[in-house]
């Protein structure tokens, strides 16, 4: 999910539920970082533990918008409610001053601490479903996740000499 969002030529969204699920990530996103045009996005709807697969029961509460860049180094993760796409909590940011470590113990689930020893664990898939508008809708982010786990396995071998 790259920064740019597909405009009608009225200015809004446009009208398919990809690129309405895109810019309601973007607001969650966009309403915490104060710089966030220079972020590419993903989302991850499996948060809180390291699975392999689907998360077994109901669909967890949280979800995250994971904002990355290459330069500087940063990653901001950013918690929203995902019966109503809004923000929930405060984002944490983790760059070479704090970072402690990322790893991938499940092919495609990270854990990313903190020296503070603060813990985000979460799964990057190609696509998650969300609701929008009474209905779960595909939001498609195959490039963009795969971008993704090669950014948090860079950052893995940065943290492992920091």
């Amino acid at each position: 999910m790259s920064s740019d969002v597909s405009t009608t030529p009225t200015g809004g969204t446009a009208a398919d539920p990809d690129s309405r699920l895109k810019a309601a990530l973007h607001r969650v996103f966009d309403s915490q970082i104060p710089n966030y045009g220079d972020y590419n996005l993903v989302c991850s709807t499996e948060c809180g533990g390291t699975v392999a697969g689907p998360v077994p029961g109901p669909p967890p509460a949280l979800g995250f918008v994971i904002g990355y860049r290459r330069r500087p180094v940063e990653l901001v993760i950013a918690p929203f409610e995902r019966a109503t796409l809004a923000p929930a909590g405060q984002p944490t940011t983790v760059d070479l001053t704090n970072l402690a470590y990322a790893a991938e113990p499940l092919e495609g689930s990270f854990d990313v601490a903190t020296s503070t020893g603060r813990v985000l664990t979460f799964t990057v898939h190609g696509e998650c479903m969300l609701p929008l508008e009474g209905e779960d809708q595909h939001l498609a982010q195959e490039d963009d996740a795969a971008d993704l786990r090669a950014f948090l396995d860079e950052l893995g071998a940065l943290g492992s000499s920091v």
